[in-house]
């Protein structure tokens, strides 16, 4: 009797472990995951993103397990389809920090960051976004105190657009300057510059020459936010001094609405480099303009207002923002085809109606009367029902032959790129359109350098097509674009690139006229260049190297870009891309102006422009020993003085 119950229960309890077995194995795996997945995304490592601008991702992968070639593969939520792939070797052990420039135009909220391998999902992490819409103005602080400056969203600072304070997460600061467009201004508070790389340096050096505006606190701080930038500040920051009186700042804004007042604190010493301003009586404030853009040095820490009523004023009156030339941002807002407004290539015009003609009447001629003649005169009448079908096909291989002539048989590459860039600097920002014409139906994969960014879709016809992006650390790719029967499917591309070419410039304003001399150095000819300051220019014809050019520009010309003659028979409609560019108020503060009556370049800067029979990005065409084909309008900012003490614009 006890046998029989010990050898139940025996039974019981071996039935009830296997059952259970399974759950622990499955516990104890998920335990020991070899593969994990952290993600963080937008400026602010939680999510946040301007709609229509470039914003960077991060992603942490560790691997624990086997040796693996995966992919990330990034969608948005709602899409089917992964807007971005890189694909990278993970080895065991390996834990490597990826970073993914991500773009869109829609506000979205939510995306998927997988982690592939042969085809299977080995770790997903779901991504929260917050977007900013374009017309706001985001206004970044790098501050380990997060609410710093957050009364600023108080501010307006253009054209009645809301303001956006954002806090920044220096984890996140990219090495491109593209992915620092979406944000107008940026205020640096305790953050240690000298321990950033030297990339991270360029990039905000090149965001601030394209227009940003930075402000750099002082004080306390000053050990910290000063060393890493100082070949850019408009002063020498000295020793601290105590006690000193922020009154200055008070008469700066007024005693409108402001009954508080600000204490005595801790200032660095500033010395006004040359060509810096002080924006106060006792150099509380030293501002110097750096190309397109303004850094700001404050001799106070910049949490010293935070009590202060006067704050939103003060940096109201302070923050003067210009519109920018931001090429790639404007052409997506309406997904304009720069390159297919003004390309010249014959492959994609139509026959002419002459030809045509040509080939019906001959034709008619052919199957009909010359046909029936032939024949009566062999008297062979009877074989027409065998000559005219060849006669047919003969007229079908003419129309093709004629076709392949027009259109040829090989695909061809065409870019048109605008390279903007300083006197004197070595990095200039590239925005190419990059247009892929094919003879027949047929898929390419094209691979450019792996610091591109490439818009995620194609414009074709006049349709923007989204398709993915694959990125390997060694290239950036399109992997399959597919080309309609003699179509021309268009990329949108920008890319930091090297100056070229070298412009020396010896500049002056005296009163309404800008004279001086220029110089280019280099191999670069320069066809169809023009001196441009706002909607003033003077045609300077074409430009070689080792040439001085004298230049005098009157500031009441109002000829650019409309009244320019340049040359129209090439590659690419010169006048017609400028025209495009700044034949109205396209570079507007919160998006273009149509109707507005400004055009020209924005702001008072100088600029040469002038362009180059050559492309200037490196693009690969699959198998294809392609030369591609191209031009580049080169918008080279010059430095100028005055003999009045001006400021130089460098």
């Amino acid at each position: 009797m006890n046998s029989a119950y010990l050898r139940i229960v025996s039974t019981l309890f071996a039935l009830l472990t296997l059952a259970t077995l399974p759950a622990f194995t499955r516990h104890a795996s998920a335990q020991s995951a070899p593969l994990t997945l952290e993600v963080r995304a937008g400026f602010d490592a939680a999510g946040s993103y301007r709609v229509g601008h470039w914003f960077p991702v991060l992603a942490l992968v560790t691997n624990e397990g086997p040796d693996l070639r995966a992919s990330l593969e990034w969608r948005f939520a709602g899409s089917d389809a992964p807007t971005y792939r890189y694909a990278f070797d993970l080895p065991r052990g390996a834990r490597k920090a990826l970073s993914l420039p991500i773009i869109t135009q829609e506000s979205n909220r939510a995306a998927l960051l997988s982690l592939q391998a042969d085809g299977a999902t080995l770790a997903e992490s779901r991504v929260r976004l917050a977007p900013i819409e374009q017309d706001r103005i985001v206004i970044g602080v790098l501050s380990s105190n997060r609410p710093l400056l957050n009364s600023l969203a108080a501010v307006t600072l253009a054209n009645g657009l809301a303001t956006t304070v954002l806090p920044l997460d220096p984890a996140m600061l990219p090495d491109d300057a593209s992915l620092l467009a979406g944000i107008e201004a940026i205020f640096i508070h305790d953050l240690a510059t000298n321990q950033l790389s030297a990339a991270r340096l360029a990039a905000l050096e090149l965001w601030t020459r394209q227009g940003g505006v930075l402000i750099v606190g002082g004080g306390p701080q000053a050990s910290q936010t000063a060393p890493g930038l100082a070949a850019i500040l408009p002063a020498d920051v000295g020793a601290l001094q105590a006690d000193v009186s922020l009154a200055p700042l008070a008469a700066l804004v007024g005693t409108s609405g402001v009954t508080d007042t600000l204490p005595a604190t801790t200032v660095s010493l500033l010395t006004p480099r040359p060509g810096a301003r002080s924006l106060d009586q006792s150099q509380l404030l030293v501002a110097g303009d750096l190309g397109a853009g303004q850094v700001i040095c404050t001799a106070f820490d910049l949490a010293a207002t935070r009590t202060w009523a006067g704050e939103v004023e003060l940096w109201s009156g302070l923050l003067s923002l210009e519109p920018r030339v931001q090429l790639g941002t404007s052409f997506r807002w309406q997904n304009e085809n720069l390159l297919r407004d003004t390309l010249n290539l014959s492959s994609l015009r139509l026959p002419s109606i002459g030809l045509l003609l040509l080939l019906m009447v001959g034709y008619i001629l052919l199957v009909g009367p010359l046909n029936f003649l032939v024949l009566r005169r062999l008297r062979r009448l009877e074989l027409a029902w065998i000559t005219t079908p060849l006669l047919v096909l003969v007229a079908l291989a003419a129309t093709y032959g004629t076709s392949l002539v027009l259109r040829g048989t090989q695909p061809q590459l065409i870019q048109l790129t605008i390279v903007q860039g300083s006197e004197g600097r070595d990095q200039a920002q590239a925005t190419a359109f990059v247009g892929l014409f094919s003879p027949q139906r047929q898929s390419y994969q094209l691979d450019l350098a792996a610091e591109a960014l490439i818009t995620p879709g194609s414009f074709e016809g006049w349709e923007f097509r989204s398709m993915p992006v694959t990125l390997d650390g060694l290239h950036a790719s399109v992997p399959d674009l597919l080309v309609d029967v003699s179509s021309l499917r268009t990329l949108l591309v920008e890319q930091q690139i090297p100056t070229r070419p070298v412009v020396t410039s010896r500049l002056e304003r005296q009163g309404n006229l800008l004279t001086g001399e220029l110089e280019l150095a280099g191999d670069l000819l320069l066809r169809d260049a023009i001196l441009v300051s706002g909607a003033d220019a003077q045609p300077l014809g074409d430009l070689s190297p080792g040439t001085v050019t004298n230049v005098a520009l009157p500031s009441d010309q109002l000829n650019f870009p409309e009244l320019l003659s340049l040359s129209e028979g090439g590659l690419i409609i010169r006048g017609r891309v400028l025209n495009s560019l700044f034949g109205y108020d396209r570079f507007a503060i919160g998006g273009a102006q149509f109707g507005g009556p400004s055009k020209g370049i924005p702001g008072t800067g100088v600029y040469l422009l002038g362009w180059a029979e050559q492309p200037s990005l490196e693009v690969q065409l699959d198998s294809f020993d392609l030369r591609p084909q191209g031009e580049t309008l080169y918008i080279i900012r010059l430095g100028t003085g005055s003999q009045t003490g001006g400021i130089w614009r460098q």
